[in-house]
């Protein structure tokens, strides 16, 4: 494998980790958003629940 074969293995690799590492930072944004929305969700409905007492 000559240089240029090294340099174009390299440059793949990089935007392979660039593209896993974005992909994951998207599906984790999301994730937690979700979390959020129902957590927010329960609490809202513990605290009409406890407006009805």
């Amino acid at each position: 494998m000559n240089g240029v074969g090294w340099i174009v293995l390299i440059l793949a690799a990089l935007i392979g980790a660039f593209l896993f590492a974005a992909i994951s930072a998207v599906l984790l944004a999301l994730l937690l958003a979700n979390v959020s929305e129902r957590l927010e969700r329960t609490d809202e409905a513990r605290r009409d629940s406890y407006s009805d007492l």
